[in-house]
């Protein structure tokens, strides 16, 4: 009987010790690229993003246009994302925030992320102002960030009139605050030529 108790007792250690290593070790692997995650995406970052209803690129450009986006931390684990005040064309003006959480890639997204550093952050309930008038909280974010390169890509969907802003895979430039004025002044002169080009004057 102490014999089979004591059995009994080496397997459960043996367990609790094997799942708090698996743990420990997700941990260690994941613990890194967050930590870079948190010292990297704080403040005001510009990124270029394609504002999309359907396949229409609202704004127009392959290379879309420079927004800014906000970034703060609830905790060690839960970043804040905010765009304020954007517009592009003739979709309305949209504010939006959302708490996202980090996690590790599954085996179909490491083959399309290759290489090391990257991992994942989504979040749902992001709440949409459109116009002044706040929406349900049913905005979506899924993006991916590289914590070697600091390379990241990620989709906004506000979840109204069916709008992305979609941040094609690009480096963290802080330098694109301090030319943020300049950049949006050149992306509209670039849509206006983009206009007279094409002969959509009312676009």
């Amino acid at each position: 009987m102490q014999k089979k108790l004591l059995l009994a007792a080496i397997t459960i250690a043996a367990f609790f010790y094997l799942n708090l290593s698996g743990c420990k070790a997700d941990e260690e692997t994941i613990s890194p690229r967050l930590h870079a995650a948190r010292e990297t995406l704080q403040d005001s970052i510009v990124f270029y993003a394609r504002a999309m209803t359907g396949n229409v690129n609202l704004t127009q450009l392959d290379s879309g246009c420079p927004v800014k986006y906000y970034f703060s931390w609830r905790d060690g684990e839960t970043m804040n994302l905010q765009i304020r005040n954007f517009k592009v064309g003739k979709m309305p003006l949209i504010s939006f925030s959302i708490d996202l959480k980090f996690m590790e890639l599954n085996d179909w997204e490491k083959d399309e992320y290759a290489g090391e550093g990257w991992i994942k952050f989504t979040g749902s309930g992001g709440i949409s102002t459109v116009n002044g008038a706040e929406n349900d909280g049913n905005g979506i974010v899924t993006g991916y960030f590289n914590a070697n390169t600091k390379d990241m890509e990620f989709v906004t969907d506000f979840n109204v009139m069916t709008v992305t802003l979609d941040v094609y895979r690009q480096p963290v430039d802080f330098g694109r605050m301090d030319t943020y004025e300049e950049d949006v002044a050149r992306y509209e002169l670039q849509v206006t030529s983009y206009k007279l080009q094409v002969g959509f004057h009312n676009l």
